[in-house]
């Protein structure tokens, strides 16, 4: 399988959100898009600048309630946040394997908690890694299935 790897340096708060709009112009459904960073990274704030950048407000972190679903005019949007996923938890009834994802854009924080076969489903993947630095900088890494 081929991909492609961008990497960008952000050292502020305006070239983060810009760095999301960026991002948010390749993504298009169907297509998952796993976020995975450390704890505060900017994995919620990176998912609501694309949001935002598509018309969406408002987006709050899924981290109590696991998944958050959003609309546009032409496709839906969910946000899933597996951080407190657990065993007795069903990755499954969060991302079920028999949903149509056609018209569906999936973002999804801590991929690494959910059994990777859910993921299954997603012939079109965007990884996003958000690598914070010492002195609040961060590093963004995508790869891309090509």
């Amino acid at each position: 399988m081929l991909f492609s790897l961008v990497e960008k340096g952000i050292n502020t708060l305006r070239s983060f959100k810009r760095e999301a709009r960026r991002i948010a112009s390749k993504i298009s459904p169907p297509m998952l898009v796993l976020v995975s960073g450390e704890l505060g990274a900017g994995k919620t704030t990176l998912v609501a600048e694309i949001l935002l950048s598509w018309g969406i407000s408002g987006v709050t972190s899924p981290t109590f309630n696991i998944r958050n679903d959003y609309k546009t005019d032409s496709f839906l949007i969910s946000h899933l946040d597996f951080y407190r996923l657990d065993e007795k938890d069903s990755a499954y009834d969060i991302l079920p394997l028999d949903e149509d994802y056609l018209r569906s854009v999936v973002f999804v924080e801590w991929p690494e908690k959910a059994p990777q076969q859910i993921f299954a489903p997603f012939s079109r993947k965007l990884e996003i890694f958000i690598a914070m630095g010492k002195d609040g900088s961060r590093r963004i890494i995508e790869k891309e299935d090509t």
